[in-house]
């Protein structure tokens, strides 16, 4: 064997047992600390601003301001690529992130959310949490604002992503969406140390979670999945995690995995840490963790401990709705019927087996299955009374 030949062999079974810690975003050149400055852009105390790189930045900005969206994803991609580690690196793949989403949208003005306002802001004024400043500074702006935003934001979340799927079909068929995710999973592995300053940390957390609301939107529940481990990463804000919680569990539950999504809206509603400030979701995700507990039984001839939990769950949203008086109506009483529901498969269950024991003349049998199925349907008439009465 030849001298050169294995000492080619040699060098690629080096290469292949290296290990170290994966590369990340060093910044720009000069001592101290990343730190941000408005006009500048990322950059160290004493660090050499490039003339060049500021005007290549400026280029995309304006192209993006006078919404050439083409000319925006295009210059920045030429951008990252000369300047991988420059100040103004991360704004350029933000801004292409955004770009992508209006480059790819559905271009009927007559389908999808009307145009006039970009995909992210649609996003932003429908998942913000109330608490938000930018969100109240819009709502305080004038009546016409807030009627806008209220109407907005009570709608249903199924009516929501009905209103996004063609935009969400569309980014999607055209590769921009998919795109946009290796964008947003860039930033989020190679500059997420520059990710700790909080001017890009919320943008790059919410541009990643409209990626896994789109993606839900357009059916690719896999990646919506995945996509809520990347931001889990980040350890979003908790209006943030709660919307990638919610629409993860939502994916897992279109994919058939019953169980996994209970588990994930269970976690959701109590064990994340998220309070009703965070997220309007908390009720919501209790809501389906009671469906989807139920949605993994065999069958109620078969296996009631399923059903028998989701009766556990309902006191678990009694006692929440005395703690918290301002649910919607429309939830509240979503919760009666599934509680009425619950029920009626165990009345039912009950009275078929007085049935079938009426039939092999077994009277004993038959008078205790009816006792049983009356005993519940006085434990449900009194549940559903006591929540009637709640505030």
């Amino acid at each position: 064997m030849k001298p050169l030949f294995l000492s080619l062999i040699v060098l690629v079974l080096a290469a292949g047992c290296a290990t170290g810690p994966e590369p990340r975003y060093a910044g720009p050149g000069g001592s101290g600390p990343l730190i941000y400055r408005p006009g500048v852009g990322i950059t160290r105390t004493d660090a050499q601003l490039s003339s060049d790189e500021q005007g290549a930045f400026g280029a995309v900005q304006k192209a993006y301001e006078e919404k050439r969206w083409l000319d925006t994803v295009v210059l920045s991609l030429g951008f990252t690529q000369r300047y991988p580690e420059g100040s103004r690196v991360v704004e350029a793949l933000i801004l292409r992130v955004r770009a992508r989403f209006e480059l790819g949208r559905d271009q009927d003005p007559e389908v999808g959310l009307p145009q006039t306002i970009p995909i992210d802001r649609w996003m932003f004024l429908y998942l913000a949490p109330i608490y938000d400043e930018r969100l109240q500074a819009l709502l305080n702006r004038d009546a016409e604002s807030r009627r806008f935003l209220t109407e907005l934001r009570e709608t249903a979340i199924d009516d929501f992503v009905k209103r996004l799927q063609p935009d969400a079909d569309a980014l999607y068929d055209s590769g921009q969406l998919e795109l946009a995710l290796a964008d947003c999973r860039t930033l989020v592995t190679y500059y997420l140390p520059a990710l700790e300053l909080r001017e890009f940390r919320q943008q790059v957390a919410e541009l990643t979670r409209d990626v896994a609301w789109l993606m839900y939107a357009a059916r690719a529940y896999d990646s919506v999945i995945g996509i809520a481990d990347d931001l889990g990463v980040m350890n979003p804000a908790p209006s943030v995690k709660a919307d990638a919680l919610f629409i993860s569990a939502q994916a897992q539950r279109q994919n058939g995995a019953h169980s996994v999504a209970a588990n994930t809206f269970g976690y959701l509603f109590s064990g994340a840490g998220l309070r009703d400030t965070d997220t309007r979701w908390r009720p919501y995700a209790l809501m389906w963790q009671i469906n989807e507990t139920m949605a993994s039984s065999k069958g109620t001839g078969y296996d009631l401990l399923p059903y028998e939990r989701a009766l556990e769950l309902l006191g678990e949203y009694e006692l929440y709705a005395i703690e918290n008086p301002n649910i919607p109506p429309s939830v509240h009483e979503e919760f009666i019927a599934l509680l009425e529901r619950v029920y009626g498969i165990m009345i039912e269950r009950d009275l078929n087996s007085a049935d079938t024991y009426s039939r092999l003349g077994e009277s004993g049998a038959r008078d205790y299955y009816i006792r049983r199925a009356t005993d519940w349907e006085d434990e449900r008439d009194k549940r559903v009374a006591a929540l009637r009465k709640a505030p």
